[in-house]
């Protein structure tokens, strides 16, 4: 009989809630134990409405050049130009993280007819350094609006390229206690009406499983059974879902 850590914790709280709130069904099963009493198993669920509170941004920078100085002081030239422009913006110092620069050599394309020689020296023609540029920030309206005005750096001869912001809800700790209590609510909720219609009461809980927490876009309806995390979308919904059995008499 399934039974864990988790099981115990999810019926001390069943237990401390005492009151049912109604929830979406996702289905239910009734089921019978074959050790003694009737057993009802059923799975309830709870879904909430989030808007994320922290962003990431991650601009990149890349510089050409012949020779490695000249492509280094291009690269930092225009890293500067892209913090100054982040500054303006009042996007704070401590937001910003720089991340080491990229190197690559650049090598002249091989003649047609000359084939492929581990041993043949290659040309070198030039350098391309790139160097990577993270905002972080709870101010999500405001780096929402800078990353759609990014493009006026090109105007300043700045090659960068700017990626969609990730989300984040950063309170996901605290807001899985209470959607798991709904979750067991409803559960609980079910599993009485279940019991009810048969002459029956429901007793302990046998067992509890909780599946990962879905984390989706907010009008999706895409599961994973190892569990969602979107953060492609500002706004979310967090689903919960809970799988109890419970005694029967």
């Amino acid at each position: 009989m399934e039974g864990s850590k988790l099981g115990g914790a999810l019926v001390a709280l069943i237990v401390s809630i005492g009151a049912v709130v109604g929830a979406s069904i996702l289905g239910n099963a009734l089921v019978r134990s074959k050790s003694d009493a009737e057993m009802i198993r059923v799975t309830g669920s709870a879904r909430k409405q989030i808007s994320s509170d922290f962003v990431i941004w991650r601009l990149q920078v890349t510089q050409r050049a012949n020779d490695m100085a000249g492509a280094y002081s291009g690269l930092k030239s225009a890293v500067d130009k892209a913090q100054k422009f982040l500054a303006t913006k009042g996007v704070k110092a401590e937001e910003v993280f720089p991340s080491s620069i990229r190197t690559q050599t650049l090598y002249a394309p091989r003649p047609a007819d000359e084939g492929y020689d581990y041993q043949t020296m290659r040309t070198v023609q030039g350098y391309e350094l790139t160097q990577a540029v993270e905002v972080r920030s709870s101010n999500v309206d405001q780096i929402e609006k800078i990353a759609r005005e990014i493009t006026d750096l090109l105007s300043q001869g700045v090659n960068i390229e700017s990626s969609e912001p990730s989300y984040i809800y950063t309170k996901i700790s605290e807001e899985k206690v209470q959607i798991l209590a709904e979750a067991a609510k409803d559960a609980r909720r079910r599993a009485e009406e279940i019991a009810s219609n048969s002459g029956a009461k429901i007793t302990g809980v046998r067992f509890a499983r909780m599946s990962p927490l879905q984390i989706t876009p907010e009008f999706s309806t895409e599961v994973s059974g190892e569990g969602i995390n979107d953060t492609t979308s500002r706004e979310k919904a967090i689903t919960a879902i809970v799988t109890l059995g419970f005694g029967v008499r």
